[in-house]
């Protein structure tokens, strides 16, 4: 069924002539592309930051950064209820910008409670800002652009993509730095992309959206029952992406541990070398795989929407969202047949591996490098107990299911969120929508920890598969009223 828009918000000043993109859109990208560089770079390396060189255990790591991560996804709801009703969303930007830069440089200092005040600033500088970024945009493009639904649309997608331009050059790059120059250079570059960031955010003030702050003016009790309806349907939609998060978040730690254990990581030495053949991927470089999916898919998707569903109307954005959760639940699917096939033999193979010696460096690939001797057995054994792991190709496959799932999830519930909130709370349910990340980083807090301890591999990401497809099919009778209620109400 097609949804009608909701009524556009009025504009504050008269809208330019052209009909292209807002010139804001640049600052928007660019700022956001150099703050997810800082974000996505200190997280690429966090957990085994945390195992390696504060000596947590797998389990306490994965307390730590779920808590980390529900604190980015909960403090949203402070973002916005300071820029809605005290200092508009640049401020707050701008404002909480600072102690984002702090954390970020104090996070190489290694000991325990120095690295928790990182990630508390972190997480409070990301959580305040992220509500707000998407809500100026959206506000931006209803006051230079308005009624162009289509054309915000696109901006919050394009938007999407510097997200993970910066997730991939970081995600790629990060682990790379931390093998060359250790952990304390490798944070401070996520320091430096996040002063990048504010500077590039400030410079655009005059391009963004006038911001008028008022107190919420009184309804009347058909307004207001109105206005709680919509809300009532958002945020039904709402209790299902904590189904998708639960899921979704489980691919830069269990699958990073997965990778670490379970998969050959040796890059064949036939490739070319601008192919890294005969290089030893680390565990978190896979995360990479899923940045370099979003920037393919989304430009595939803004072409194939635009063909299949030129006018914007035909294609309901719950039914985008419907067949995202179903495209999650194949990349878990996968790495659960995948751990299926190491699990059967890995024990064996582990035990032989911690028993290579020196003369298997002969047949590992480019060990020449390597600084000790100590280095190279380690190394070596790795290497040997590599080749009877599983192929790479399964996290890579699983990486790309799970990223189309993702695109058709978090881009069309960006512009849902935003389009359906009533006027004067832009900001605080676009932060209703980060919380659902919050949640389900809550419950990973103790899930997670069942990992290959209480749950093997093949189980623990069966039951991934699990809940995303159980969400997918309750999401599919709320979406159906969703869009009754949403028709009705245009």
């Amino acid at each position: 069924m097609s949804v009608a828009e909701p009524n556009p918000v009025a504009p504050t000043t008269a809208p330019p002539a052209s009909a292209g993109h807002p010139r804001g859109l640049y600052f928007f990208f660019w700022g956001e592309f150099a703050e997810r560089c800082s974000y996505y770079g200190m997280r690429a390396i966090l957990p085994l930051y945390l195992t390696t060189q504060l000596g947590m255990p797998d389990e306490l790591t994965s307390v730590w950064y779920f808590a980390f991560k529900m604190a980015c996804y909960f403090l949203p709801l402070l973002g916005g209820w300071l820029a809605d009703r005290y200092l508009g969303k640049y401020w707050t930007i701008v404002g909480f910008s600072v102690p984002y830069v702090i954390g970020q440089l104090l996070i190489g200092v290694e000991i325990q409670w120095t690295v928790a005040i990182a990630l508390g600033l972190c997480a409070m500088g990301s959580g305040v800002i992220k509500p707000n970024i998407s809500a100026l945009l959206g506000q931006t493009y209803d006051q230079q652009r308005p009624g162009n639904t289509q054309l915000r649309g696109s901006a919050f997608l394009w938007f999407y993509f510097s997200v993970n331009v910066g997730a991939l050059i970081s995600l790629a790059a990060l682990p790379l730095v931390r093998d060359k120059f250790g952990y304390q250079v490798a944070f401070l570059v996520p320091a430096a992309f996040m002063a990048m960031a504010l500077t590039i955010f400030a410079l655009g003030k005059k391009t963004y959206a006038v911001e008028k702050i008022e107190p919420p003016k009184r309804k009347t009790p058909e307004e207001r029952a109105a206005q709680w309806k919509t809300l009532g349907g958002l945020f039904g939609v709402f209790g299902l992406m904590v189904f998708y998060w639960i899921v979704y978040e489980h691919n830069d730690t269990q699958w990073t541990f997965f990778a670490r254990d379970y998969i050959n990581r040796w890059m064949p030495k036939s490739l070319p070398g601008w192919l890294l053949g005969g290089y030893h991927l680390a565990a978190d470089q896979f995360q990479f795989i899923n940045a370099l999916a979003v920037l393919v898919l989304i430009v595939a998707f803004q072409w194939l929407f635009k063909v299949v569903d030129p006018t914007g109307k035909k294609i309901p954005q719950t039914s985008k969202i419907l067949v995202g959760f179903l495209f999650v639940a194949t990349g878990p699917g996968l790495l659960a047949i995948a751990a299926q096939q190491a699990t059967a033999a890995n024990p064996a193979v582990l035990a032989a591996a911690e028993q290579a010696s020196v003369p298997a460096v002969e047949n590992a690939p480019e060990l020449s490098a390597l600084a000790s001797p100590a280095m190279v057995v380690g190394a070596a054994a790795e290497y040997a107990g590599d080749q009877h792991k599983v192929s790479m190709w399964w996290i890579v496959v699983a990486y790309f299911l799970l990223t189309i799932g993702e695109v058709l999830v978090y881009g069309t519930m960006l512009d849902l969120s935003y389009a359906y909130a009533p006027p004067q709370m832009k900001g605080l349910i676009t932060a209703c929508f980060l919380v659902t990340n919050a949640l389900g980083n809550l419950i990973n807090m103790q899930y997670a920890r069942f990992y290959g301890k209480v749950l093997s591999p093949e189980v623990f990401f069966g039951i991934d598969a699990g809940l995303c497809v159980f969400a997918a099919v309750v999401f599919f009778f709320v979406a159906r009223q969703f869009n009754k209620n949403a028709a009705r109400s245009a």
